[in-house]
């Protein structure tokens, strides 16, 4: 217990320092901040049906004169492309109208009507961003297009993370004419967080993509090199008075039934369960589950795994994806550098094996909100029994609770504690620690990170990890360490490697040339850097075993005006083995030696724009891999038949030859088919084959929202072996399943 309270008291320093930095001051930017005003309307004066030919439109002002951010930012929007949107208001709704002028209708580019479409920048996209606590940190998020379909998203941490994946209920319907398409909302108080108080004050900004411009234009202006969602440079919505958030209750039962087939056996069940979403007070929301189900979740993408780690899958399950910001230890995944070296909180890890395969949740509850500048999150899950293969019994049932709070201070930085803790019978697994995120000015980032862990098949340890990323604009500075005690252990994050040091840098610098700007928007050279080093204690020597890998893999990437991009990138790799290596893919009885190699590789790629009708995307990779060679390449093409229908396929082949005449390769390919026949009734076919598996894997997903946020899934899952052999050249039988759910949302 001694650790523990060692890491209490850092932790609580932490905070102490944390709440006692310079207080928050209003900057220059808050203050020339553009200003709105919501007009309050007679309940019922407003129809959403997208025309903006009520009277009430016409009243007050609107928010208009956009500046660009590309492709010329802080210019003003080209004349034949202004956009002016207007705020209104009854006891229930918050309503938007935007008018989005356009001299020529018909290349407007409406890529999918798919609730929460993908690929949101592959069309004409119009982005409301809603800070209704004006903490300029969060927010809510209102996408759509010129065919109306909906895609919501909650923005954290000024813009740096962004959950896709948070749905609420929201109206929207749109039209087009000779000189326009217009959009109108309504927004329902009820399914938003704000203060307590007569008065509202919001942050709002609005973010408008042309696409066949690729002008990317936004109301309060935002420096380029951020996103839409930089909350900090938002604008302020006025004048909304005496609303309230509701009693923002949610009760959603499930039904299912579902039939399976083993290959001997055909099996059959029904099973329901329920979510509860209540708010506490305007803002605190607790989230309850019961017998929880994930049928409908789409199937992971298929990957060969060339390296001697863990690869990273992301999550995908609606209830771990909600509210994630209040739960989310350190930096967002991916901060200062593409490779996922250390999730301290990854929800992965509950309901799911180590290979992947589900495993039932009984239920769980979690309580998230702020109360003034303090962050709340708690949840508490308890998995059933896990079933083991090869007869190996079952593990026994699970619980996981997660904790943290955290502290805003300034003007966007934030402080926290959190507790990490998983339950197995007489195993546990608990972690605490305190992070730091503390942004001294908006261009510039500091994050820092201390747990310690206790696990009762080992001795205590402690991770640690220091962050810097300073972005004035046209260069960004990034600079990582990260350290991972060899007796740490953390079974509710996501870590490839255990008792390693990491250090991570690179430098990249954004080209601009004026004379090639009609053709080519931007040139990005970026110098990525990483080192991880083994510091375990050589038992011979008594030292630390030393390096482990590092890597220098210099980047250029040429951006064009409508989007798509062309990098290569050369990478240097020194791998150090301890044993000997096994690839995936490698024949039996064959493994890359132990010893030190160095080695080069290379690849060439061009990544397309969505928005034609017709986008190849390709890939070549050539090099040396350990001590043999390596060729392979990807291509695909995705084709849209209209904004109702589109298909993409994609094959990836790498050949690898070693001394010794092995050679062997790997193939991953895979047909996607997306049709939406309305706004609420959408087709997904998503059909794979991973050579090195030998498994073909089909998920096939109808979905019918018959109310809104209420759902009807089918969903076919079908795994089967080629030529019926599994990769140890057993036999294995195809499995198929076939499920219905049924869900429905009650709102109060």
């Amino acid at each position: 217990m001694h650790s523990f309270r060692t890491a209490a008291f850092t932790a609580a320093a932490l905070c102490f320092a944390g709440s006692f930095t310079v207080a928050h001051a209003q900057t220059n930017a808050e203050a020339a901040a553009r200003r709105v005003q919501a007009v309050r309307v007679p309940n019922g004066s407003i129809t959403v049906d997208g025309r903006l030919d009520e009277g009430v439109w016409a009243q007050g002002d609107a928010a208009g004169d956009f500046v660009q951010m590309q492709p010329v930012e802080g210019a003003p929007a080209t004349a034949a492309h202004r956009s002016e949107v207007r705020f209104r208001y009854d006891d229930e709704n918050l309503y938007v109208g935007a008018t989005f002028f356009e001299d020529e209708p018909d290349r407007l580019v409406t890529n999918d009507l798919k609730r929460d479409f993908p690929g949101a920048r592959d069309g004409d996209l119009y982005v409301l961003i809603l800070d209704t606590f004006h903490d300029r940190l969060n927010a809510y998020n209102f996408q759509t297009n010129p065919g109306c379909a909906l895609r919501d998203s909650q923005s954290y941490d000024d813009g740096r993370s962004v959950n896709a994946n948070w749905d609420t209920v929201w109206f929207c319907e749109s039209s087009v004419d000779e000189k326009a398409w217009y959009v109108e909302e309504a927004i329902p108080f009820k399914q938003l967080r704000f203060p307590k108080g007569s008065e509202q004050t919001w942050g709002v900004n609005v973010f408008r993509l042309i696409r066949h411009t690729n002008e990317q234009t936004v109301w309060n202006q935002i420096p380029r090199q951020f996103n839409q969602f930089k909350t900090s440079y938002a604008g302020v919505l006025e004048g909304i008075s005496g609303v309230t958030p509701g009693r923002n209750i949610r009760i959603k039962p499930f039904a299912t039934t579902q039939g399976r087939n083993d290959g001997r056996r055909t099996l059959g069940d029904a099973d329901g369960g329920l979510d509860v979403k209540v708010g506490l007070g305007t803002n605190l929301v607790l989230d309850a589950t019961w017998r929880t189900d994930f049928s409908q979740v789409e199937a992971d993408a298929q990957q060969v795994n060339l390296t001697r780690f863990s690869l990273f899958f992301p999550e995908k399950r609606e209830f771990f994806l909600e509210n994630q910001g209040a739960l989310q230890i350190g930096p967002p995944t991916g901060f200062g550098g593409r490779n996922v070296n250390f999730v301290p909180f990854f929800s992965r890890t509950i309901g799911l094996s180590e290979q992947g395969t589900p495993i039932p949740v009984v239920g769980g509850l979690r309580l998230t909100g702020k109360v003034g500048r303090n962050t709340i999150g708690i949840m508490n899950m308890q998995v059933d029994r896990e079933e083991r293969p090869a007869g190996l019994g079952f593990l026994p049932s699970a619980n996981y609770s997660v904790f943290r709070y955290g502290r805003e201070f300034m003007s966007n930085s934030s402080v926290g504690l959190f507790f990490l803790d998983k339950e197995r019978g007489t195993a546990s697994n608990r972690l605490g620690g305190a992070d730091l995120k503390f942004y001294p000015m908006r261009t510039m980032n500091i994050d820092a990170l201390y747990m310690r862990s206790q696990h009762t098949a080992t001795d205590d340890g402690t991770a640690w990890r220091a962050g810097f990323q300073y972005d004035p604009g046209l260069t960004i500075y990034t600079v990582n360490y990260t350290s991972l005690g060899q007796t740490f252990r953390n079974e509710l994050g996501f870590i490839p490697r255990q008792g390693v040091d990491i250090l991570t840098g690179s430098v990249l610098h954004r080209f601009r040339p004026r004379v090639l700007a009609p053709r080519i928007r931007e040139i990005r050279a970026e110098l990525p850097y990483s080192r991880f080093d083994r510091n375990a204690i050589n038992p011979l020597t008594g030292h630390a075993l030393g390096l482990e890998t590092e890597t220098v893999s210099p980047v250029i990437t040429a951006e064009f005006s409508d989007s798509s991009n062309v990098s290569f990138q050369t990478v240097r790799n020194l791998e150090v083995l301890s044993t000997p290596f096994r690839p995936q893919g490698i024949p039996t009885g064959r493994t890359i030696p132990v010893g030190e190699h160095t080695f080069y590789a290379n690849e060439l790629s061009y990544d397309p724009t969505n928005a034609r009708r017709f986008a190849p995307a390709g890939s070549v990779r050539f090099g040396e891999f350990y001590n043999g060679e390596r060729v392979g390449y990807t291509a695909g093409m995705r084709v849209r038949a209209s904004e109702k229908l589109a298909a993409t396929v994609s094959f990836s082949r790498d050949n690898i030859d070693l001394p010794e005449g092995v050679s062997f390769n790997t193939d991953l390919a895979s047909l996607r088919v997306d049709a939406s026949f309305s706004t609420r009734m959408f087709l997904n076919a998503y059909i794979q084959y991973n050579s090195v598996t030998r498994q073909w894997l089909s998920n096939i997903r109808f979905d019918f929202i018959h109310h809104p946020l209420s759902d009807i899934f089918i969903v076919y899952n079908d795994t089967r072996y080629q030529d019926g052999l599994s990769p140890a050249r057993t036999t294995q039988v195809p499995t198929r399943a076939l499920i219905l759910k049924v869900t429905h949302l009650f709102s109060f």
